[in-house]
């Protein structure tokens, strides 16, 4: 009696972590998240200031190459209620204040 009882407490301990559901992952978004609408916005001409006041602040802004600005999104444990962006990584260069080049991955 005493040895069943104890194999059925063994069993009970050692499966315990996999009756229970897996702990819930927080959904990490770190970055700018850019829609389709302002991709549309963005056009070649545009001043430094207008880009800002579109995207907000670029997320990588390299002190080797100041005309170029880096708008960076991530997601890490995406749940189906979390927004995509319409640009992961996009790569914007100005020249003398205004934007020249649009790169989009």
């Amino acid at each position: 009696m005493k040895k069943s009882i104890f194999v059925l407490c063994a069993a009970l301990t050692l499966s315990a972590c996999s009756l229970f559901p897996p702990p819930y992952k927080v959904p990490v978004e770190q970055g700018n998240l850019i829609t389709e609408e302002q991709l549309s916005q963005l056009k070649v001409g545009m001043s430094e200031s207008q880009v800002t006041y579109l995207l907000g602040n670029p997320m990588v802004k390299d002190l080797f190459k100041p005309n170029e600005w880096h708008y960076l999104y991530t997601s890490l444990y995406p749940t189906p209620e979390t927004p995509t962006s319409a640009a992961d990584d996009l790569i914007l260069t100005f020249d003398n204040g205004v934007l020249v080049t649009i790169e989009n991955d």
